[in-house]
């Protein structure tokens, strides 16, 4: 956590209200990000980012510098996603938007190849590589084991390449 960022969780822990807007503004892109390579789509991703700083709102006072606040707020939001994939059984398909976010975020093949892989998948994937986080780091957001992790990034890494290639289903 860089030092801007401990500074804000600081004054967010000390009853500073500003701050929590500080920190909304300091980690909303990359959550953003994260959460669209999981769910897909723009709608389900304002509302699982919405839901996650409100919980990480409610528990504002016991935040403090020696965790993690971005990964804490990560995984919030995992755990709401993972509850709005089950309530949305079937799983509504991703929709065409002409928004510049979605399209600076995921283009052409690789959003389509990202269609075709699980949502657990492209979670795992948006967390290594997008977020740059670590194994242990993944295995702490999603309360997964470290060879579940390893296996599930292989797989995905595999599979992507597969559809990227050849375009199978």
């Amino acid at each position: 956590m860089d030092d801007e960022l401990k500074t804000v969780v600081a004054r967010v822990h000390a009853g500073d209200e500003a701050a929590f807007d500080e920190l909304y503004h300091l980690t909303v892109r990359q959550l953003f990000k994260t959460m669209y390579t999981y769910l897909m789509t723009r709608e389900d991703v304002e509302d699982v980012v919405q839901e996650a700083y409100l919980k990480l709102y409610q528990v504002r006072r016991r935040l403090d510098d020696t965790r993690s606040v971005p990964v804490y707020l990560r995984t919030i939001a995992i755990n709401c996603a993972r509850r709005k994939l089950r309530r949305q059984h079937p799983l509504k398909p991703p929709t065409e938007e002409d928004d510049p976010f979605d399209t600076e975020i995921l283009e052409g093949s690789v959003r389509q190849a990202l269609e075709k892989i699980s949502p657990d998948d492209r979670l795992v994937l948006g967390l290594f590589y997008g977020d740059q986080a670590s194994i242990q780091e993944i295995c702490r957001m999603t309360g997964e084991k470290e060879g579940t992790i390893k296996s599930r990034l292989s797989r995905a890494r595999e599979r992507l390449r597969e559809v990227l290639d050849h375009g199978t289903r």
